[in-house]
């Protein structure tokens, strides 16, 4: 890791340590766990409601809101906007998670609505997720990248949505790009000051349902702790993810040497992603040197 990201990462763990930010999470049913779990692991404060009738007054007593698309419903959606408006109306800061926007017309008819409804503070996806946004397209491959595009053009398209939606945006992937909030005369298409790359991970992390989640839940955290840098917030949440990807690799690898036996079943993705929570609360703790 680039020792100036170890430092601001570092800078960031000990906010979370000292604020401990509540974060209200509508997260995807599939991994409401694994999401609370990482955010317990990083030094946050989980809360999960899901009623309406609800939402005005849990959203109001946290400090970061994290939004994920994942099982859409009406109920569900209508308790998301209702606490993007409370988060809105009291500057608490939003994460959106576009998990698979573009398979259907009611997931993009919802995010363009609170886009335009209410400013969110940070937009996420994969590379399709985030072409569709732009385009009002499909994602034919579900939650799953079907697009490639070079380096250049994978950082344009997320400088040309921070610029849009006035927010910083985020495009997962084998590389992290993180576009900041800019102005139009800095965002144009062959920009790259304005867009920060965060390499590292691991192959497994694909093969774990909900790493994606995780690391909304991440962000929200990060950035709850420090909302005057939520750029930098940002950068360290992903840092701190790909690390954890990478460590939680070599932990698993290293334990799976241990024996030969022919009854012992090797670790695999249910194990990984154990040992993935597992490396976040470890790295936020102090106790892993960082790869």
């Amino acid at each position: 890791m680039n020792s100036c990201k170890e430092i601001l990462m570092n800078d960031f763990i000990e906010k979370l340590k000292s604020r401990s930010p509540l974060i209200h999470n509508i997260t995807n049913m599939v991994t409401i766990n694994d999401v609370a779990n990482i955010e317990l692991a990083c030094g946050a404060r989980p809360i999960m409601a899901m009623a309406p009738q609800e939402m005005d007054e849990v959203t109001g007593i946290c400090d970061g809101l994290n939004l994920n698309i994942g099982t859409p419903s009406e109920e569900r959606f209508e308790a998301m906007r209702i606490a993007a408006r409370m988060a809105a109306k009291k500057n608490i800061p939003i994460v959106l998670d576009l998990v698979g926007v573009g398979v259907s017309r009611f997931r993009m008819d919802f995010v363009m609505s609170l886009l335009d409804e209410v400013h969110v503070d940070v937009i996420k996806g994969n590379l399709s997720e985030v072409k569709a946004v732009m385009e009002h397209g499909r994602c034919d491959g579900g939650v799953e990248v079907t697009d490639t595009a070079a380096e250049s053009d994978a950082k344009a398209l997320a400088c040309r949505a921070a610029l849009r939606y006035g927010c910083i945006c985020v495009i997962t992937g084998e590389t992290d790009y993180v576009a900041e909030l800019c102005d139009e005369a800095d965002c144009y298409d062959n920009n790259e000051r304005s867009v920060m790359c965060i390499t590292g991970g691991h192959p497994m992390m694909k093969r774990v349902t909900g790493t994606g989640c995780m690391l909304s839940g991440l962000i929200c955290a990060f950035v709850a702790a420090d909302c005057d840098d939520k750029y930098g917030a940002v950068t360290a949440a992903l840092s701190c993810m790909k690390s954890a990807g990478g460590l939680a690799a070599s932990d698993m690898a290293e334990h799976g040497r241990e024996t030969n036996s022919c009854h012992f079943i090797k670790p695999g993705n249910a194990a990984y992603r154990d040992r993935l929570i597992d490396a976040v609360y470890h790295i936020c703790d102090g106790d892993y040197e960082l790869m």
